[in-house]
């Protein structure tokens, strides 16, 4: 019988795995967004790590100003990399997707030794949308949200 094979308990869980496919391949992306801004940032790339957030992304540092859109993030980094360089691992410990939010708990590693420290970083969120063409990009860097205990924020 045609459609026979979409009824029942059976089409339940092909859809069930579908979306845990979907859900694996989204945390994989962001992982890989993730991965590509640590990349940019060893490269001292202004462009492309401020490419790697939407628009009007907010970064929040304990004892610094917070930074909030293009313009902000560009000067910061464009002075950062006068002073530094920005060398990181990330080790993910957690990946939350939901729809269209993200949220990533990580650990990173600095490899300048002058810098070096290992902490859980501030879990950055990000989001795709049609005005991302589709891509995660970060929304915000919350000030030592995982540091702090306080987990998978932004979600």
């Amino acid at each position: 019988m045609i459609g026979s094979d979409l009824e029942g308990a059976d089409l339940e869980s092909r859809v069930a795995s579908w979306a845990a496919s979907a859900i694996s391949d989204d945390a994989a992306a962001v992982r890989a967004m993730i991965e590509a801004y640590g990349d940019r940032l060893a490269a001292a790339d202004v462009a492309g790590d401020v490419s790697q957030y939407t628009g009007n992304a907010a970064v929040i540092q304990p004892e610094l100003e917070t930074v909030v859109g293009s313009q902000q993030l560009t000067a910061t980094y464009d002075a950062a990399f006068d002073n530094m360089r920005l060398d990181f691992t990330f080790r993910f410990d957690d990946i939350t997707v939901k729809g269209d939010l993200a949220a990533v708990r990580a650990t990173s590693q600095d490899h300048d030794p002058r810098y070096r420290r290992d902490a859980t970083s501030a879990s950055p969120a990000a989001a795709r949308s049609g005005t991302h063409g589709g891509h995660w990009k970060i929304t915000h860097v919350p000030a030592d949200a995982g540091a702090a205990g306080g987990g998978c924020s932004g979600i």
